[in-house]
């Protein structure tokens, strides 16, 4: 194994949203011996991309990481214009709270705010996940046209997908299915899906002079939530992307 091989193997496990690893976690999950993480990990830290707490001996992304994600994701006038809908609905509902965008068949965060109650899991900007297992993807789906959508999966119902977790669209068919209830709702819901134990509303915007799309959406932990209270989130999120919306013009939030 290369060093860069090492090293992209690492990052993917952030990617798929872990937070902070142990070299044991990294041995474990990427089946290699723990001297070989330790010193794949030690390098990492030398040179910027990961930092270690003091504390807990764990590493996250470093320095150098957080400012190429920054450089690669450089806000535009639909970025800032949401992130102020994403500090209101984060303060409001206690909630954690992100902004995402969709490239190729995957959801990309570009932003978290992580409210007075935040999730245990946390993903953070630059994070990854396939699109069809969550309610952000799909929202942001939702949003695509038939063409686009056939670009990105496909236009056989019966391929499959890569199974996400529990409840999750297992062929193109029917995620497009959950894309046009998606669609047809202005809104999407997920929980217990790509992540046990979490939760999440999201709905998306797209302005229609630039073609950009972002999503929004609010994370919880599941058992912590009844039904009332996610109709609620449901309800706040729309009303405040909704407004967005208008603002822009989106035909979506016109209706």
């Amino acid at each position: 194994m290369s060093i860069l091989d090492g090293v992209q193997r690492v990052l993917a496990l952030y990617a798929e949203g872990a937070a902070e690893l142990s070299f044991t976690d990294v041995a474990q999950r990427l089946s290699m011996p723990k001297s070989t993480a330790s010193r794949l990990l030690n390098q990492m830290q030398h040179y910027g991309m990961l930092d270690q707490d003091a504390a807990s001996r764990r590493y996250r992304p470093g320095l150098l990481l957080s400012q190429a994600v920054r450089a690669g994701l450089a806000a535009t006038p639909l970025d800032d214009a949401c992130r102020k809908v994403l500090a209101r609905l984060s303060a409001d509902s206690g909630l954690t709270a992100y902004l995402s965008t969709l490239n190729q068949r995957e959801t990309v965060v570009l932003q978290r705010l992580n409210g007075s109650h935040p999730v245990q899991v946390l993903s953070p900007p630059g994070s990854r996940r396939a699109a069809s297992g969550t309610a952000m993807g799909r929202a942001l789906l939702s949003r695509l046209s038939q063409a686009e959508f056939d670009a990105l999966y496909g236009a056989d119902p019966t391929q499959s997908l890569p199974m996400e977790g529990k409840d999750c669209p297992a062929t193109v068919g029917e995620l497009a299915q959950r894309v046009a209830q998606t669609r047809a709702d202005h809104y999407g819901v997920a929980i217990d899906q790509a992540m046990p134990g979490i939760g999440a509303v999201a709905a998306a915007v797209r302005d229609p002079s630039s073609g950009e799309l972002r999503g929004l959406c609010l994370s919880f932990v599941s058992f912590q939530v009844d039904a009332a209270r996610v109709a609620a989130l449901r309800d706040a999120l729309t009303q405040q992307v909704a407004a967005l919306g208008r603002e822009l013009n989106d035909p979506y939030w016109l209706d």
